[in-house]
């Protein structure tokens, strides 16, 4: 712990409480009283398995905003820290050969800086010593997801979004997708079809958030 830190320690930013040492953003209680946590698989079509540790709602859904739209860069150790243990607690069972995630288009990447799912997924393979590779590109002029609400034109927006960039890099591989925020599970759905009809031996999927059941919009 700095001196700075010492003397002015980081606040939760829901009780405003002084947070422990390795706590930021949010407090544990706060964690547990809001009821954020997930860390719950779930069916994606052509995906082994899902999971997500964060439930998408409240200040979560908050922080994501500010993260990807707010430029709130730095949230990407605190996504990082949950989907890093995420990944982790699967690791045996999942023996992934490498990570990728899911792409912005050019144009958004531009305008935004950064790819947040990129930056997870890098800061979450740097800790577990796992690969990361590039290995879809977005076509342009594809809507963005979260202003489609309908489950069905969901999936018809998304089905030809991406294309492949390495099909020998996915060969008889496992591979984890790294996304942002799960509501359908349409945008993995797509990019594990193409992982498997390319020859991927299997194919699992982590998001940082996902969206309550009830809950639609993203």
């Amino acid at each position: 712990m700095g001196f700075l830190e010492f003397i002015y320690p980081e606040k939760c930013k829901c009780c405003m409480k002084d947070l422990s040492k390795g706590q930021k953003i949010l407090c544990y209680n706060c964690l547990e009283k809001g009821n954020y946590y997930l860390y719950e698989t779930f069916d994606i079509d052509f995906v082994c398995e899902a999971d997500s540790p964060l439930v998408y709602r409240d200040f979560i859904r908050s922080a994501m905003h500010e993260y990807k739209f707010g430029g709130k860069k730095a949230y990407a150790d605190w996504f990082a820290l949950f989907t890093t243990e995420c990944i982790a607690s699967k690791l045996d069972k999942w023996n992934i050969d490498f990570i990728t995630y899911i792409p912005m288009s050019f144009f958004g990447e531009f305008k935004r800086g950064y790819n947040q799912s990129e930056l997870v997924a890098k800061i979450s393979a740097r800790s577990l010593d796992i690969p990361v590779i590039k290995i879809f590109k977005k076509r342009p002029f594809v809507k963005r997801q979260s202003l489609i609400t309908d489950r069905n034109e969901r999936f018809k927006n998304i089905q030809n979004a991406f294309k492949i960039l390495d099909t020998q890099s996915v060969k008889n591989k496992r591979v984890l997708i790294i996304d942002d925020v799960i509501t359908t599970g349409s945008t993995i759905m797509v990019c594990a079809k193409i992982l498997i009809e390319n020859g991927a031996d299997a194919v699992f999927a982590v998001s940082m958030t996902k969206t309550p059941l009830k809950q639609q919009k993203i």
